[in-house]
């Protein structure tokens, strides 16, 4: 009992992995449940906010914990907008559909370049921990995934405005999340950078 409480944030971002795992498994193999998907999405964003209360306010936070995180981040983020970019591909041309493309390709881009620097900073043993500005960029994240879904849902009553919701939510978050995104990557190159320092000493 005492090895499953100290271990239930690691639990519980674990199920984030699974969920976010079947939430692609679906969206890539054809006609899915809106409502479904939705309540997926809400599900995976929910044990991202979960797992990180119950290891601050129980004091069971660990390395293995915060990796499991990443990889629940990046696998969902990463998959997600592939996704996104490959429907989008599909749509009608447009100065805002393209603007919507530029910013999911940049938002790929940033994700993973940051792949590739926790990759070598885990081999290098350079601090990868999470900060505020990463923090803010994966929850705009979340808040753009469960837009494109939630608008999806609701296209039926929305009808005609359909494009313009969407666009227009997707446009902002996606904006402000690049933002966060590039501070995030400037944080971690400046790690980086330090770390090269202190060896050259």
């Amino acid at each position: 009992m005492t090895f499953i409480f100290q271990n239930m944030a690691n639990v519980i971002t674990s199920i984030g992995i699974i969920l976010t795992i079947w939430l692609n498994f679906i969206i890539w193999n054809g006609p899915f449940s809106q409502q479904f998907v939705f309540i997926l999405v809400i599900g995976i964003a929910f044990s991202d906010l979960l797992d990180g209360w119950i290891a601050r306010r129980f004091k069971i936070a660990s390395s293995v914990g915060e990796s499991l995180d990443k990889i629940r981040d990046k696998l969902f983020s990463c998959s997600v907008f592939t996704y996104f970019f490959v429907e989008l591909w599909k749509w009608n041309s447009g100065a805002c559909l393209s603007l919507v493309k530029g910013l999911v390709i940049i938002s790929l881009i940033i994700e993973l370049f940051l792949v590739l620097i926790w990759i070598r900073g885990f081999i290098d043993g350079i601090d990868i921990s999470s900060h505020m500005s990463g923090k803010i960029k994966t929850a705009f994240y979340f808040v753009v995934i469960g837009w494109w879904f939630f608008v999806l849902l609701i296209k039926d009553i929305v009808g005609g405005f359909f494009e313009t919701i969407l666009y227009s939510g997707l446009i902002v978050f996606l904006f402000v999340s690049s933002i966060y995104g590039i501070l995030s990557v400037s944080i971690y190159v400046e790690r980086y950078n330090d770390f090269i320092e202190e060896k050259k000493k």
